[in-house]
This record gives structure tokens, C-alpha cells and sequence, in this order.
């Protein structure tokens, strides 16, 4: 896992003041979207996601208070920035119910923060609460979402496009490994051709050298492969749910805000 904060100091400097701001602690702080996905642009935005805590008092509220926030800048970089964060008892939750984007916010290549002790503790039970069929379903309404407007006989956005392909390996690495997919897209690649593989990292070639809105005319080929993608997720058939220890991610739970 990457974790060179010093690439990073203006981000994390921005973290730390931002959950400052908001009474919190960060555990975990990670890039998501297409700078963690391997295919930025640019101009591709900042995409900062986050599990935080509150000091221990604030779990002895009667009623829960609010366990998201949202901090979007658009004057601190040349692109788009923002923050997304999670409070680390809905996390474990959402973690509870095989819910795809935790696993991505775990597992990203681009760590900007991370309470090392609560990221082995979550980390070495994470595969326990893994199911197939919520992963698999997660990333084939991304797919869906995405493919909505493009003609791929046409130009079309290739960041479009770059979603729609992504989601659908994720799709099939779920199906066909029985495990969460990666979050860099390139290490899904073993699931193509040779051929296959190679005129995709000629593709990412083109998206990094363009701006977010930059069209593109896909070739037959990948016109052809995105069809067959497709054809990849028909039928599924899904491993066994999992049955994780629920106390596990409690005595996470426990540990992350400081009651023993």
C-alpha cells in the first residue's frame, strides 16, 4: 500500500484542519476516484475520503449525532477539491453489510493518513464480512450509470467510458475471484488478453494527456470488448456469504474511540 505523506504534505495539511475545524480525529484518509483508479486526467479533481472519530464523550449522547461531513474547496489547487468523511461507527457498519465503497476506501494506493493500529485491526477481518453479490450488484449499477448516455459507435467521453470499463472488471473480478477487486484498475488487467490489455494502457496514454471532457472515437476492438464485458456478468453465480464476527468490528469499534 502506498503511504509517501511527503508527495502528500499540502493534502494532509488540509485533513488535519479540516477535522480540527470539525472536533474530529482522522484514522483513515485516502484518495478515491480516478486518481486511485489509475486513470487520471489533469484536471481530474481531488477526491479525499475519510473515517474519523469523535472524542469518547460524544457516544454517550443520548442521540447519535450526525456521522457524515463534506468539505469542498475549489480555490485550493488548480482543480476541484473535496473531502467526504465518515464517522468510524457507520464505517464498521456499512463494513457489516459488504458495502463496496468501504472496501475501496481501505484498500486505496493513495494514503494520505492512516492510524496504522486501526487499519491492521479492520483490515485483517475486512474479507470476513465479503459478499459477492452486494459487490457484484454495486459495480454493475456503476456500470449501468455510466453506459447511460454513451453510443459507443460515436465519439463519447472517455472518462465516461473509463468508468463503465472499470466497473465492469470489477464486476467480473468479483464473479470470478470471489474477492473485492482492486481499486487500481490495472491490477484487474490479468482478466483481459494480451492484446486486449495493451491497447487499454495505450487508451489511459490518451486520457492522461487530455482534460476531463476530452471525446474519443473507441476502435472496433474496444467497442467489441466492452460487449463481451458485458456478456462476462450475465448469469452470475455467487459464492457463499460470509458470515463475519459482528464482536470483531465492535471491539474495533471500542479500541477507535478510546474505551478499552
Amino acid at each position: 500500500m502506498t503511504n509517501n505523506l511527503s508527495n502528500h504534505i499540502p493534502i494532509t495539511s488540509i485533513i488535519y484542519q479540516v477535522c480540527q475545524d470539525k472536533g474530529v480525529k482522522p484514522l483513515h484518509a485516502i484518495e478515491s476516484g480516478s486518481r486511485a483508479w489509475g486513470f487520471a486526467s489533469p484536471d481530474s479533481d481531488y477526491d479525499v475520503r475519510l473515517i474519523y472519530r469523535h472524542e469518547p464523550d460524544w457516544y454517550l449522547r443520548l442521540y447519535a449525532g450526525k456521522d457524515t461531513f463534506e468539505f469542498i474547496e475549489n480555490d485550493l489547487f488548480d482543480v476541484p477539491f473535496d473531502i467526504g468523511g465518515w464517522e468510524v461507527r457507520k464505517a464498521l457498519q456499512l463494513l457489516h453489510k459488504s458495502n463496496a465503497v468501504i472496501f475501496e476506501w481501505l484498500n486505496s494506493p493513495i494514503v494520505y493518513h492512516s492510524d496504522n493500529q486501526f487499519l491492521q485491526a479492520i483490515q485483517a477481518v475486512q474479507n470476513e464480512f465479503f459478499d459477492a453479490k452486494a459487490i457484484f450488484y454495486h459495480y454493475q449499477g456503476m456500470a449501468k450509470n455510466a453506459s447511460g448516455e454513451l453510443e459507443l459507435d460515436k465519439p463519447i467521453k472517455l472518462k465516461k467510458w473509463f468508468y463503465l470499463f472499470r466497473a465492469l472488471l470489477a464486476s467480473i473480478w468479483t464473479l470470478e475471484q470471489a474477492c473485492p477487486p482492486p481499486v487500481d484498475f490495472n491490477l484487474m488487467l490479468p482478466l483481459l488478453t494480451e492484446g486486449e490489455k495493451q491497447e487499454i494502457l495505450e487508451l489511459v496514454k490518451v486520457k492522461q494527456s487530455q482534460d476531463e471532457n476530452y471525446r474519443h472515437q473507441l476502435s472496433k476492438s474496444l467497442q467489441d470488448l466492452t460487449a463481451k464485458l458485458w456478456q462476462r456478468c450475465d448469469n452470475p453465480n455467487f459464492s457463499e456469504k460470509k458470515q463475519g464476527d459482528i464482536k470483531n468490528l465492535d471491539n474495533i469499534f471500542r479500541q477507535a474511540i478510546g474505551f478499552k
